[in-house]
């Protein structure tokens, strides 16, 4: 229904269509600025992050352990764990944001670096918890097939009789 305000009737305004986001949610672009241009950081492809998961390993075992310990890091011990991989995950970011690594490495701008990192984790943070609450759920169900295990053996067979007892 149009609404009169001040003597201008206007339209109602459109609301957004059913699932109208679902491509961003689904596939998160973010633009960040970057020695002076915009670059679109995205999230990785299937193929992509199987590619990358054996280069980002160790990061994964690090994220592994956080989560395993606080069920959801806080930002500042994720930024930590990104440093102590930094080689790896630089490597990474280049990948999502499609420049060259020995830009990244070059970069002078502390904003734009940590703006960067952040808009990656943001569109690739969830391939990583996936990774991780993957290797949990795996563990949780090797211990309760291992919990449903008797650890005794079997009993052996019926004995039989020797020799002298079947002469008898």
């Amino acid at each position: 229904m149009a609404r009169r305000k001040s003597g201008v009737i206007k339209a109602p305004e459109a609301r957004a269509a059913e699932g109208a986001n679902d491509l961003q949610v689904m596939h998160p672009n973010l633009v960040a600025p970057l020695n002076g241009r915009q670059v679109t950081v995205r999230e990785y492809g299937f193929v992509e992050g199987l590619r990358l998961q054996p280069l980002l390993q160790p990061f994964l075992d690090g994220l592994y352990e956080l989560v395993s310990a606080n069920s959801i890091p806080a930002l500042d011990q994720i930024i930590a764990l990104m440093a102590r991989n930094k080689d790896a995950v630089l490597e990474a970011v280049a990948v999502a944001a499609d420049v060259e690594l020995e830009e990244l490495q070059s970069l002078k701008s502390q904003i734009e670096g940590r703006n960067l990192l952040t808009y990656w984790w943001t569109a690739n943070g969830p391939f990583f918890y996936r990774c991780v609450l993957d290797r949990i759920r795996a563990e949780r169900e090797v211990a309760r097939l291992r919990a449903g295990a008797t650890s005794t053996l079997p009993s052996s067979g019926p004995a039989t009789a020797t020799s002298s007892e079947s002469a008898g």
